[in-house]
Protein backbone atom coordinates (compact mmCIF):
# COMPACT_ATOMS: atom_id res chain seq x y z
CA UNK A 1 0.00 0.00 0.00
CA UNK A 2 1.55 3.28 -1.13
CA UNK A 3 1.17 6.19 1.27
CA UNK A 4 2.45 8.73 -1.24
CA UNK A 5 4.36 8.90 -4.49
CA UNK A 6 5.79 11.66 -6.62
CA UNK A 7 7.77 11.96 -9.83
CA UNK A 8 11.53 12.29 -9.38
CA UNK A 9 12.21 12.72 -13.09
CA UNK A 10 10.86 11.41 -16.40
CA UNK A 11 12.09 7.86 -15.71
CA UNK A 12 11.82 7.54 -11.92
CA UNK A 13 9.41 8.16 -9.08
CA UNK A 14 9.66 8.08 -5.30
CA UNK A 15 7.22 5.86 -3.42
CA UNK A 16 6.63 6.00 0.33
CA UNK A 17 5.12 2.87 1.83
CA UNK A 18 4.94 0.94 5.08
CA UNK A 19 6.85 -2.34 5.19
CA UNK A 20 8.16 -4.92 7.64
CA UNK A 21 11.60 -6.50 7.96
CA UNK A 22 12.58 -9.00 10.62
CA UNK A 23 9.49 -8.11 12.68
CA UNK A 24 10.29 -4.38 12.60
CA UNK A 25 7.71 -1.94 11.24
CA UNK A 26 9.40 0.39 8.75
CA UNK A 27 8.60 3.25 6.43
CA UNK A 28 10.30 2.73 3.08
CA UNK A 29 11.11 5.77 0.94
CA UNK A 30 12.44 4.37 -2.31
CA UNK A 31 13.16 5.35 -5.90
CA UNK A 32 11.31 3.18 -8.41
CA UNK A 33 12.15 2.95 -12.11
CA UNK A 34 10.02 1.99 -15.08
CA UNK A 35 11.27 -1.47 -16.04
CA UNK A 36 9.20 -1.29 -19.22
CA UNK A 37 10.48 2.10 -20.41
CA UNK A 38 9.35 2.70 -23.96
CA UNK A 39 6.73 -0.03 -23.68
CA UNK A 40 3.00 0.42 -23.81
CA UNK A 41 2.45 -0.40 -20.13
CA UNK A 42 4.45 0.96 -17.19
CA UNK A 43 6.02 -1.57 -14.83
CA UNK A 44 7.56 0.07 -11.77
CA UNK A 45 10.32 -1.77 -9.89
CA UNK A 46 12.22 -0.70 -6.76
CA UNK A 47 15.81 0.43 -7.09
CA UNK A 48 18.45 0.10 -4.36
CA UNK A 49 18.24 3.90 -3.92
CA UNK A 50 16.19 4.59 -0.84
CA UNK A 51 15.78 4.60 2.89
CA UNK A 52 13.96 2.19 5.20
CA UNK A 53 13.51 3.72 8.63
CA UNK A 54 11.95 2.35 11.81
CA UNK A 55 8.73 4.07 12.77
CA UNK A 56 10.28 5.15 16.08
CA UNK A 57 12.84 7.21 14.15
CA UNK A 58 10.30 9.13 12.06
CA UNK A 59 10.22 12.07 14.47
CA UNK A 60 14.01 12.44 14.13
CA UNK A 61 13.73 12.26 10.34
CA UNK A 62 10.99 14.90 10.30
CA UNK A 63 13.02 17.15 12.59
CA UNK A 64 16.01 16.89 10.24
CA UNK A 65 13.88 17.69 7.20
CA UNK A 66 12.32 20.67 8.98
CA UNK A 67 15.80 22.00 9.88
CA UNK A 68 16.99 21.55 6.30
CA UNK A 69 13.96 23.44 4.98
CA UNK A 70 14.62 26.32 7.38
CA UNK A 71 18.23 26.53 6.18
CA UNK A 72 17.07 26.61 2.57
CA UNK A 73 14.60 29.38 3.38
CA UNK A 74 17.41 31.46 4.90
CA UNK A 75 19.31 31.28 1.60
CA UNK A 76 16.43 32.71 -0.46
Amino acid sequence: MNINEFEKNALEKVIIQPTEFKWHQLIDIRVFYNANAGGAKEKWKPSPKGLAIRTGQLTDLKMGIDKALKELEKKK
